[in-house]
């Protein structure tokens, strides 16, 4: 049997409703969930709270607020894989603002040899596909990182890469870098796929997207960007889906899990 942690970081901005609705999931589902408002940023939480647990528990486990698991057992069956294989896993996201602003970057570098008609029209082009949604520039390879909405870290294989920062990174959002250790030295990352969006909004990869409202794996649910007051749509999803899954695992009491 192995023993870990499980975290959700709020602010003190964060949604009650939000907070109270995780919760009740939660006790539910019978899942084990530490609750933390704090005033610091997420990358800080989730580096500070790893480093402190790392020798104290088999693996650490991490959500978003707006994250949840969708039916009993999930946090467990990740958490004894995760350490059984010494893999990480976590949701497959991708910092496409980080990525696509590096590539902007090298593609504005290379424009300066090229002749100004050839500029304008390019100037063009990228005016247009901005006013379409489309990104002006080619990804090549993005980095597709195990994101800490949810996040299962066994505490071995955290030491053995070297305990990186979970911070943000000019390269990396939150988490990012904890994959990039991993894949150099040898550990397998195991990153969730979206099976469902509700609203598709951030490329993942060459055919993938997620966003609000994506079921990651069929069993775990992200509401994303709940903490933005204005998003009523992030939140009233996360708000049905969280009913739904008390809804049924409250007059379900035999399920097994």
């Amino acid at each position: 049997m192995n023993n870990w942690k499980s975290f959700s970081f709020y602010m003190p901005n964060a949604l009650p409703e939000i907070v109270r609705l995780q919760r009740q999931v939660f006790d539910v589902l019978q899942e084990p969930l530490n609750q933390v408002e704090d005033v610091c940023s997420h990358g800080e939480f989730l580096t500070r709270t790893i480093r402190e647990y790392v020798t104290k528990v088999d693996a650490v486990v991490f959500f978003d607020l707006d994250c949840i698991p969708m039916k009993p057992g999930v946090v467990r069956r990740a958490v004894d894989i995760a350490v059984q294989n010494q893999m990480v896993i976590g949701c497959a996201q991708q910092a496409n603002h980080k990525i696509e602003a590096e590539a902007y970057s090298r593609m504005i570098e290379r424009r300066r040899t090229w002749p100004i008609a050839i500029r304008k029209l390019d100037s063009a082009r990228i005016r247009i596909t901005r006013y379409f949604g489309i990104s002006p520039v080619r990804l090549d390879d993005p980095l597709i990182y195990a994101g800490p909405c949810f996040l299962v870290v066994p505490c071995k294989v955290y030491t053995l890469v070297g305990q990186p920062t979970l911070n943000v990174t000019s390269r990396c959002d939150a988490a990012g870098e904890l994959t990039i250790a991993c894949r150099n030295n040898g550990i397998k990352v195991k990153c969730l796929q979206p099976t469902f969006c509700h609203q598709p909004k951030f490329k993942l990869g060459e055919t993938k997207w997620f966003g609000l409202g994506t079921i990651y794996g069929h069993c775990i649910f992200h509401a994303f960007e709940t903490t933005y007051l204005s998003n009523a749509q992030s939140a009233s999803l996360f708000r049905s889906t969280c009913k739904e899954v008390i809804e049924k695992y409250t007059y379900n009491k035999d399920h097994p899990i």
